[in-house]
């Protein structure tokens, strides 16, 4: 069964609130506030649907070669861009950063099952 409009918008809450606590967990990760963060949120969502497929397919050869690791780079990208997008209000500082952030947001939204579509 497919997600109603509450829980999507319980699941964009709760990713504002895990992308909120990163600027609590790393000192070189700034968000503005939960406002940001719940935008941050939806746009990670619309980023992981349609853009980071794309990814994946392209760099196949290089996350295969790697056993796997270069999706965490993958990962960072995609943070990146979203990061790009709220540039003054959401930034990390390096890019090495935005990997290690990338793994943890996707820790803990596992965690809280965000972003599964069936029940």
């Amino acid at each position: 069964m497919k997600k109603g409009i509450v829980s999507l918008i319980l699941d964009f809450v709760l990713g504002g609130a895990v992308i909120m606590m990163m600027s609590y967990f790393f000192d070189g990760v700034y968000v503005k506030d939960f406002q940001v963060a719940f935008l941050v949120a939806i746009v990670l969502a619309l980023l992981n649907t349609f853009i980071k497929p794309i990814l994946t397919i392209i760099a196949l050869p290089i996350t295969i070669t790697t056993l796997g690791l270069f999706q965490l780079v993958i990962n960072g990208f995609v943070l990146a861009i979203a990061q790009t997008i709220f540039a003054p209000d959401f930034y990390i500082e390096s890019f090495g950063l935005t990997v290690i952030t990338a793994i943890v947001i996707s820790i803990l939204y596992s965690l809280l099952g965000i972003g599964k579509i069936n029940e």
